[in-house]
C-alpha cells in the first residue's frame, strides 16, 4: 500500500499535469489542494528536486519546461 505522502505527491504531479500553465506560490497550493503549507511545500520542493517542477522568481512552482 502507497503512503500518504506518496500519494499526495503523485497527485499534485498529476494535477500540474492536466493544468501544463498552472503556477502556484506554496500558499495558493496548500489553500487549492486543501493541505497544510508545511506538507505542500515538501511535495512542491520534491518535485522540483526530480526536475518535474521550477520554482520561479515569485516563488511560484510551474512544470518544468526543458529548452
Amino acid at each position: 500500500m502507497q503512503n500518504p505522502y506518496r500519494k499526495r505527491l503523485q497527485r499534485l504531479r498529476e494535477e500540474f499535469e492536466e493544468r501544463p500553465g498552472l503556477r502556484l506560490t506554496v500558499d495558493e497550493a496548500s489553500r487549492f489542494w486543501a493541505l497544510d503549507e508545511v506538507t505542500c511545500e515538501l511535495i512542491l520542493t520534491e518535485l522540483a528536486v526530480q526536475g518535474f517542477l521550477a520554482r520561479g522568481v515569485d516563488d511560484r512552482f510551474q512544470m518544468y519546461a526543458a529548452a
